[in-house]
């Protein structure tokens, strides 16, 4: 069953401005809900443009468009230093030889996909770069001295997702340079390799992968990073960028079949009808494929966690401690 307000809100992100209120009474919609449920998307600019795209601030209370207006025009402002920092930030890794290529929000943004910058809500800047550039990112955006001392977790691989979090000085938005695509535990399914040609390329200052690269990494990243893939949420940030994609080559049924995590994202989302594209699935086939991940996954990570121990002193270290306090810690309950 879809809310009201919900369903309101599919037809202004999705839909003409003819069909905005099929299956709609506008006396019944609470506003307030209508608020809530689209921040929790972090879908407030989107709505706002939307809105004044399709020409329908008539169906709103004044004070609920000021409202909405607000955050666009912060957010909009927001994405306009971002983009500024971003293009500063490639010109800085261009200088020290790092290839680099932009991911996620950052990466739409400067791919254009969106009709104003103000549409989309962004947290960081988010970029990949090869692994053998690790050590050499690290001495040019002094992560020594902005970093706090990183711990070591059972649970790290030889190539971590991402480097630490951090705000460069005279800067205003966090940037995460990351080393691979996914959770180490789900690399398996989707890796930075399928980027190889992209770094082989020329050193350029913006660089960003193709669309259809992009279409796969929003699908993995939310259902893998974020968990959509184990139950059955949906995020309207992640729709609405494969809906502003609009890669034809890849929406297709053939190509979303065979890929358990798109056929689980696309049927998940099938109420909606926003693309038209009717996926059947049983409620056998459906748990299967999350029972197929769960142990997969689990599998590999064993597996990276056993070659780590072979590989990293620091990590081996870090495994002997553990052994050593646990039993340091059972015979001293023992002995009272």
């Amino acid at each position: 069953m879809i809310a009201l307000e919900e369903k309101f809100l599919v037809n202004i992100l999705y839909r003409p401005a003819s069909e905005l209120l099929n299956g709609v009474d506008i006396n019944n919609i609470n506003f307030e809900k209508l608020i809530t449920l689209t921040s929790g998307h972090l879908m407030l600019p989107a709505l706002f443009f939307n809105i004044q795209k399709k020409k329908a601030a008539y169906l709103f209370p004044e004070d609920f468009i000021d409202y909405i207006k607000n955050i666009f025009a912060i957010n909009k402002a927001r994405n306009e230093i971002l983009l500024d920092e971003a293009k500063e930030l490639s010109e800085l890794l261009v200088e020290n030889n790092i290839k680099h290529l932009f991911l996620k929000g950052t990466a739409l943004l400067l791919s254009n996909v969106f009709e104003d910058i103000g549409e989309r809500m962004i947290g960081d800047i988010d970029f990949i770069i090869q692994h053998k550039d690790e050590e050499k990112i690290k001495k040019v955006l002094e992560y020594n001295n902005n970093c706090a001392p990183h711990k070591i977790s059972s649970s790290r691989f030889l190539i971590p997702k991402h480097l630490r979090r951090q705000v460069l000085e005279n800067k205003t938005i966090a940037i995460e340079a990351h080393l691979g695509l996914l959770k180490y535990r789900y690399s398996w399914i989707f890796n930075s390799k399928v980027l190889g040609n992209d770094f082989k390329k020329k050193t350029k200052m913006i660089k960003t992968p193709s669309q259809s690269f992009l279409f796969d990494h929003c699908i993995y990243n939310f259902q893998l990073n974020d968990g959509g893939f184990i139950g059955t949420k949906h995020s309207h940030r992640s729709i609405y960028d494969i809906y502003k994609l609009d890669c034809k080559n890849s929406l297709t049924i053939n190509n979303i079949k065979k890929d358990i995590f798109k056929k689980h994202f696309f049927t998940t989302i099938a109420k909606f009808k926003i693309f038209e594209m009717p996926i059947k699935t049983t409620l056998l086939s459906f748990n299967f494929d999350k029972l197929y991940l769960i142990i997969r996954s689990n599998i590999y990570t064993r597996y990276l966690q056993i070659q780590e121990l072979f590989f990293s002193a620091a990590y081996r270290k870090y495994a002997l401690n553990k052994i050593i306090n646990y039993f340091y810690k059972r015979s001293f309950k023992t002995n009272i």
